[in-house]
């Protein structure tokens, strides 16, 4: 149980994890939410048109544990999955986990307990993001930022919240914000819907910050994060909707575009992507360009890393396993996989 004792403790946390054809990683992700340290949630697995062995996973897990739900829909996208869980969520709060990321046991107790030594205008708070491979090997990490109250400016520059898996929001101001924007995915820009969410909260309420590492996000080939046209895209489609209501944002933006870029620009570097490497920074529009001077040094001087790093020590090894389970628990949830 969780050991904090303020007013959150008995609030009713709904966690909604979308799965599309997620047969060999939700069963590890479901179990990293229910062996969490704060015990009083429900868990909605939303079926978002698999066509593996998804709801074979996902009936193993509902017999193992009652706190766990699912829902089937025909395939509409991430955010229209999300939606689909949150509109059936009973909790006071709500949290996404993607179906292949992993928590680690004090994820949701420490962000309550942010919550109450919070502003009563918190309406999110997250923590900090490492990045596991396909086996929950540690690879690297987020930079450990702490930006917290008002921080629509700085959110402009990019989504702090890093991962659709971090953020516990009160489910108010959720709903207040309208949910994850579905129509990003049939205008061809899906990518961005909880960045855009994230903004629209931080325009009528403070965020806070968890300073640990308390969400593995898993990384591999394919993900929708490795389509780097559609991420810039998708980020530009936020942009010029929050441009108009903002204008005064406008140089945050333009620099934040700057930053997505040589982001973006590393990682295909580092999967040998040349050519998309170098489309992601002649495309960057005038003004981005010019206010992402410091970015393209900083694109340099990460390459240079890289490079120095694979000549001292070869190919990057993982620094450590992220464990959805705490080795200090005797009453770990133990949930059998289903037979396919």
């Amino acid at each position: 149980m969780a050991r904090s004792q303020g007013v959150l403790t008995n609030k009713l946390v709904s966690i909604v994890v979308p799965a599309f054809n997620a047969a060999d990683t939700i069963h590890e992700t479901v179990v990293s939410a229910l062996n969490q340290t704060y015990q009083n949630i429900e868990i909605i697995i939303v079926d978002d048109g698999s066509s593996d062995w998804t709801r074979s996973v996902a009936a193993a897990l509902m017999r193992c544990d009652s706190r766990v739900r699912y829902i089937y829909k025909q395939n509409g996208g991430v955010a229209s999955a999300r939606n689909r869980g949150i509109a059936d969520a009973q909790g006071d709060f709500i949290a996404t986990l993607d179906a292949d990321d992993l928590w680690y046991p004090t994820k949701l107790e420490r962000q309550l307990e942010r919550f109450e030594a919070s502003s009563p205008e918190t309406a999110l708070v997250y923590a900090w993001c490492c990045w596991i491979d396909d086996a929950g090997n540690v690879t690297g990490s987020a930079p450990p930022i702490r930006q917290e109250g008002s921080i629509l400016a700085q959110m402009c520059l990019g989504n702090v919240v890093i991962s659709g898996s971090n953020a516990l929001i009160r489910r108010e101001a959720l709903v207040g914000a309208g949910g994850f924007d579905e129509s990003l995915r049939s205008r061809g820009g899906q990518g961005c819907e909880d960045w855009k969410l994230y903004l629209q909260i931080a325009e009528r309420h403070e965020i806070a910050v968890v300073p640990e590492y308390l969400i593995g996000y898993r990384i591999s080939p394919g993900s929708m994060s490795d389509d780097f046209r559609q991420m810039m895209r998708s980020r530009r489609m936020v942009e010029i909707e929050f441009n108009q209501t903002h204008p005064e944002l406008a140089g945050q933006f333009a620099r934040g575009e700057a930053i997505l870029a040589c982001s973006l620009a590393l990682r295909a570097i580092e999967q040998g992507q040349f050519r998309d490497a170098l489309e992601l920074i002649t495309k960057l529009s005038r003004s981005s360009l010019q206010t992402g001077i410091a970015s393209l040094i900083w694109l340099l001087a990460g390459l240079t890393r890289r490079v120095l790093r694979w000549v001292e020590t070869g190919a990057r090894t993982p620094s450590s396993k992220f464990l959805p389970v705490s080795p200090h628990r005797n009453d770990q949830t133990r949930c059998s996989r289903s037979s396919n």
